[in-house]
């Protein structure tokens, strides 16, 4: 009989661990309201009450109002931040810090935010990885960019527009992104710098310097992307880069070639257009052992490239 009652407290004491652990685990949801005046009244205090915490199950900060404030999400993970009813977040600091900067986190996600000004509208880096859903950045001063991904980190875009930022999306050291973008009125719309991954669906625009650019072992696949009126040109690659554009991509009207290759980079160009850029060519071929295969079927556009053998 005692040895049946001890088996009966140790099933008891192990049920008790089990609910105990579920409960540690559920979700978490706090509302800010930034033009309140009680209860949580800006992001940063919300994030630091998750902290304290003892869950480490998901967690979701829905955010109402015009927040002003510079944002650290540090070795954070599962964590949501969500704009109620347009709710925007503008650079605090005169442009010395990033607006929302994600460092060492995985699974967080921005949503339906207007995102104002910063040195980084947004920074995903320290092998992070961001989900940015239907987001606007814009206003990012000389030398910072709307969206940065950087350190072996990486982001999926939803329905983002970059606006009128220095660098409309920043990418490099290993950064990956995927996803789509609309990127209008940058001074460069794409930066890729140093083993970047892009993989999108883009329309850059009214940029005035390039509208993409990418160095030293930087790939790029361009998904019916649509590349136009940027004023230094569509696209140049250098350093052993490579560029893929597909499924209908349009590159028109830029203020230089369409795309320029230099120093063992190389394209793919296939069902798609690139016609109407100033420079001399639509496709540049420059010095260096560069390659671009399709260049010779880009809708009527013309090319010094000499087809690579099969």
């Amino acid at each position: 009989m005692q040895t049946v009652n001890i088996k009966k407290c140790v099933i008891a004491s192990a049920l008790l661990l089990l609910i105990s652990v579920g409960a540690s685990v559920q979700a978490a949801t706090l509302s800010v309201n930034c033009a309140g005046t009680s209860g949580l009244t800006s992001i940063n205090a919300a994030i630091k009450a998750l902290a304290s915490f003892e869950s480490h199950g998901p967690a979701t900060i829905n955010v109402a109002g015009a927040c002003h404030e510079n944002i650290v999400i540090q070795s954070t993970n599962r964590l949501t931040l969500n704009a109620i009813n347009g709710a925007s977040i503008t650079d605090a600091s005169s442009g010395t810090l990033d607006v929302v900067g994600v460092i060492d986190s995985r699974d967080v996600t921005i949503a339906g935010f207007l995102i104002n000004g910063g040195a980084m509208g947004i920074s995903c880096e320290g092998g992070s990885w961001c989900e940015l859903d239907n987001d606007t950045v814009q206003g990012v001063p000389a030398g910072g960019g709307g969206i940065g991904v950087f350190l072996f980190s990486g982001a999926t875009l939803s329905g983002v527009k970059l606006l009128n930022n220095d660098i409309g999306l920043w990418v490099s050291n290993g950064g990956q992104v995927r996803g789509d973008a609309t990127i209008q009125g940058s001074n460069r719309g794409l930066h890729m710098t140093t083993g970047a991954v892009v993989n999108i669906a883009a329309t850059i625009t009214q940029s005035r310097e390039l509208g993409a650019f990418g160095t030293t072992n930087v790939t790029l696949n361009c998904n019916a992307c649509v590349i136009t009126g940027n004023a230094a040109g569509g696209v140049l690659l250098r350093q052993s880069s490579s560029a893929r554009f597909t499924a209908g991509f349009t590159i028109a009207d830029n203020g230089g070639p369409g795309v320029a290759l230099s120093e063992l980079s190389s394209a793919l160009l296939q069902a798609g257009t690139a016609t109407g850029n100033t420079g001399g060519v639509d496709v540049l071929c420059g010095p260096q052992f560069t390659s671009a295969r399709g260049a010779s079927n880009i809708g009527g556009g013309t090319t010094n490239c000499v087809e690579p053998s099969p």
